[in-house]
């Protein structure tokens, strides 16, 4: 019986110092590491290009050709080219001697209609007045009838011309009215805030009201859009305020801005239309597009300059 309690007790102990072993590296043992985050695939959010398309480079509206209103030769040139202008500056004026002579015409048949008429009625009151006292008379029976009646016809001739002469006076006004707007035909302004591109005229030359080119182009302050045209087989694919972006064409040296400009869709064309930009196939034909306007963004408007052909890159 000692015998085997003397056995047992070294496996006691073995177990004893097994099981304390084991507690002490469950207490030392590091913490599980955190999974890493994996990031998403950048292929998952680029956009994906749905069409792409030629365009050029607009100003909203387009440019503005400053044409004759009439016949004549440039009297005044206030503008060259690169001059910036503002709404309502006069460009340039032409001559206008017989305008001038017809406005001050009018002005002189005005004051002569407003003496005759002033003259009339200062003689209307005393006519009143005769008339008053001839009525008075007769009826006392101290004056012929026929004077209190002669007094009062004079009274109603003085009246109606005085009638006469402000129509008169009227017409006279509406004259100077049409000289004055005969005047300011003659002068050119500025329809808008704006840029002079070109100028095609001088002081002297002979402009004509139809037929001709037109005086000067002016570029407007507005904003600029990109038209581009858009294949016929890309217009299911692309919708107002879709992403875009703009890159310049080559030039001739060809040499490019490689740098993307944002660009949004801002709305298409409701009809086809032929290309009316120089196509590197030319002997292609019965190619169908649709325009479609871009709004650059602000930053990016700033880097172009109208007439600039481009790459026009739509996505989704």
């Amino acid at each position: 019986m000692m015998n085997l309690v003397r056995c047992e007790r070294p496996h006691r102990r073995l177990s004893c110092v097994l099981l304390l072993a084991i507690a002490m590296s469950g207490c030392s043992r590091p913490a599980p590491k955190s999974l890493p985050v994996v990031a998403p695939s950048a292929q998952a959010d680029s956009p994906r290009l749905l069409a792409m398309a030629r365009g050029k480079v607009e100003v909203r509206g387009g440019l503005l050709d400053i044409v004759s209103p009439l016949n004549g030769e440039i009297e005044t040139l206030n503008v060259g080219e690169g001059d910036l202008v503002q709404r309502g500056q006069v460009l340039l004026k032409l001559g206008s001697e017989q305008a001038r002579m017809e406005a001050g015409l009018a002005q002189a048949e005005l004051k002569l209609v407003q003496a005759r008429l002033h003259g009339q009625a200062e003689r209307l009151p005393a006519a009143r007045q005769l008339v008053r006292r001839t009525q008075e008379a007769a009826r006392a029976q101290a004056l012929d009838p026929r004077r209190a009646e002669e007094a009062l016809q004079a009274q109603r001739d003085i009246e109606v011309a005085m009638r006469v002469l402000e129509a008169e006076s009227a017409i006279a006004r509406q004259k100077i009215d049409l000289a004055r707007l005969a005047v300011q035909r003659h002068t050119v302004t500025a329809p808008d805030d704006a840029i002079v591109l070109k100028l095609n005229v001088q002081i002297g030359a002979r402009v004509a009201a139809q037929g001709a080119p037109p005086l000067m182009v002016l570029l407007p302050q507005r904003a600029l859009i990109v038209r581009a045209e858009l294949n016929e087989s890309y217009v299911a694919s692309v919708k107002p305020g879709m992403r875009a972006t703009v890159q310049l064409e080559r030039d001739a040296n060809g040499s490019s801005e490689p740098t993307q400009l944002a660009a949004h869709v801002l709305r298409l064309s409701a009809a086809y239309g032929p290309s009316r930009l120089d196509d590197e196939t030319p002997q292609r034909t019965g190619l169908r597009v649709v325009d479609c306007i871009l709004e650059l963004d602000q930053e990016a408007a700033s880097r172009l300059r109208p007439g600039r052909n481009v790459r026009v890159s739509f996505y989704e």
